[in-house]
């Protein structure tokens, strides 16, 4: 019988510096077409600068200090709003999750408030707080507080029925349950919606910073863009905050990562 030759997986002769090489394609496509749509003049480079000049302001902007108290301005803002969401949707997640009279009393109000657009609370909580930094961070809180909520709920539900009854033939308490119970099952769910109200309190906190009373922040730096026809200052802003965000969430990713090893990988191999 003639030997047969085994041959390994697509999916293992991906390289890690491969897999980081694809990421980059499209952001080098851009970078291709941005230098031949400026070089052909076909743009006023008052509208779109060229590459040079936007990487010499990102080098002025990097060194002066203004910037980076804008940088650690957002992130603490940021920060803040988050905790403030994650604190008090981990609650009513759980809630949701494993009770039954909270499902039937709560969760229709929950449900109905969640399609309020995170932008329509601004008019309240500016006649609550005013239109200072407390204003900002509860808006934050509200943008980024649902998905934490649905995460953890849906993990909760998720808990095996046969888990629930060896539970309660031993007589677990609630606190017991939930977290030796509760908690490792809903994980996946958790992490999930961690993860979404991390992206949505980034994407919140730009939101805040236009809309809100001007304070540092780096949104401030697209404003001064703007109001002094700098386009090579509104390109740094945006690309210093699409890397925050992209940074944020590739962490995330990379911590779910890690708290789910336990779970096995996926065969995305192709046959």
């Amino acid at each position: 019988m003639a030997n047969v030759t085994s041959f390994p997986s697509r999916s293992r002769s991906v390289t890690p510096s491969f897999a980081a090489a694809k990421i980059l394609v499209v952001p080098a496509c851009a970078l291709v077409a941005w230098l031949s749509v400026v070089r052909a003049r076909w743009v006023n480079s008052v509208i779109l600068p060229p590459p040079e000049e936007v990487l010499g302001t990102a080098a002025q902007q990097v060194r002066s200090g203004d910037f980076w108290i804008a940088f650690t301005s957002s992130l603490a803002r940021m920060a803040s709003g988050y905790a403030i969401a994650v604190a008090f949707g981990l609650a009513l997640g759980l809630l949701l999750g494993i009770s039954p009279w909270a499902q039937r009393l709560v969760a229709p109000t929950f449900h109905g408030v969640r399609q309020i657009a995170p932008f329509a609370w601004i008019p309240l909580l500016s006649a609550w707080t005013g239109t200072g930094e407390s204003t900002k961070v509860a808006f934050i809180a509200v943008a980024s507080f649902a998905p934490t909520v649905l995460g953890t709920m849906e993990g909760a539900r998720s808990v095996a029925s046969g888990h629930k009854e060896l539970a309660r033939i031993l007589e677990v308490g609630t606190l017991p349950f939930i977290r030796d119970v509760v908690l490792p099952s809903a994980m996946p769910g958790v992490l999930s919606g961690l993860h979404m109200s991390l992206v949505s309190a980034w994407l919140a906190t730009v939101g805040a910073e236009f809309f809100l009373q001007v304070s540092p922040g780096l949104t401030g730096i697209l404003m001064e863009g703007r109001a002094l026809t700098r386009m090579d200052i509104v390109v740094f802003g945006l690309v210093v905050i699409a890397s925050v965000g992209f940074g944020l969430s590739a962490g995330m990713a990379g911590l779910e990562r890690y708290a789910l090893r336990w779970r096995p990988r996926r065969n995305t191999s192709n046959v």
